[in-house]
């Protein structure tokens, strides 16, 4: 096999994301109005509860397929933006910490689950890096025009996160729904995971490596409509920033269905293995 293999403390945190990202799911998710699994703060109204939902939605399957992946090229593309989402994340909740329900399991749940992921991430990024296997076969690299549209899209969107962090009615203002000043900011962190993925992905420029972080942008639309749709009187659908995040999103989930095809053939000139799988040439077992 070709490629560096998944330290055991990254994949074991990679588990533990899981769990919290499920959890969160399942409560902002399935219950966006709180009443019956109170959240790490009262998010309200209910569409903006909902929203941030979706995004846990969206998350989870990634995480899932980084945490069964068997070589570090591979996950190595969401780790760094995990790192710094879970920074923004952290340093939004000490920012607003009078906001938060200190003495709810919620909360505690939310405060480790992103007060550790930050030196963890970068821990085991460093670690792999300096132990990393250089691939005896070279990858199919992202078409032009994919990269192109990952670094524009990737870039936008962490413009607008780092914006609305440092001035909140950017979004707040113009926003479908009410929005506080903590909702900005917190939404905002999930763009800037958003756009730090997609410029992650074209910084990897190769097929095989990008996957994982596709079924994020994938699922991403479809969870906030159906997320949103559960409040739709509560939604104004003519909102300009209705409009164009669903012309956004959709280009997002159009790149990650475009990332998430399969390689040529073995054979094809354009054709390379992955370092994470067998080389076409070389059998599995001896002969």
């Amino acid at each position: 096999m070709k490629g560096t293999p998944v330290a055991w403390p990254l994949r074991a945190w990679l588990w533990a994301e899981v769990g919290f990202g499920l959890a969160t799911a399942l409560t902002l998710a399935l219950d966006p109005t709180q009443q019956q699994r109170p959240f790490a703060w009262p998010i309200k109204p209910a569409p903006m509860a909902a929203l941030l939902g979706a995004f846990y939605v969206a998350l989870v399957p990634m995480v899932l397929w980084a945490a069964l992946a068997r070589c570090w090229e591979n996950v190595r593309v969401i780790v760094l933006p995990a790192a710094a989402f879970t920074t923004v994340q952290i340093g939004v909740t000490v920012l607003h910490w009078s906001r938060f329900t200190h003495d709810s399991l919620a909360f505690q749940l939310w405060f480790v689950s992103y007060l550790l992921p930050p030196p963890i991430f970068v821990a085991c990024w460093c670690w792999q890096q300096r132990r990393r296997v250089t691939p005896a076969v070279h990858e199919t690299a992202l078409p032009r025009p994919d990269r192109v549209a990952l670094t524009l899209l990737g870039s936008l969107l962490t413009a607008e996160a780092m914006l609305t962090l440092a001035w909140p009615a950017w979004l707040s203002s113009a926003a479908p729904w009410a929005m506080t000043t903590l909702n900005a900011r917190a939404l905002a962190g999930y763009l800037l995971l958003t756009g730090l993925l997609m410029l992650s992905m074209a910084h990897e420029n190769q097929l095989g490596r990008v996957r994982i972080a596709a079924p994020f942008l994938v699922t991403l639309l479809p969870a906030a409509a159906w997320q949103l749709n559960r409040f739709a009187a509560q939604v104004d659908w003519q909102h300009p920033r209705i409009v164009s995040g669903t012309v956004l999103l959709t280009a997002i989930a159009a790149l990650g269905l475009r990332c998430l095809r399969r390689a040529p053939a073995a054979g094809q000139p354009t054709a390379r293995a992955s370092p994470c799988e067998p080389s076409p040439t070389t059998p599995l077992l001896p002969e």
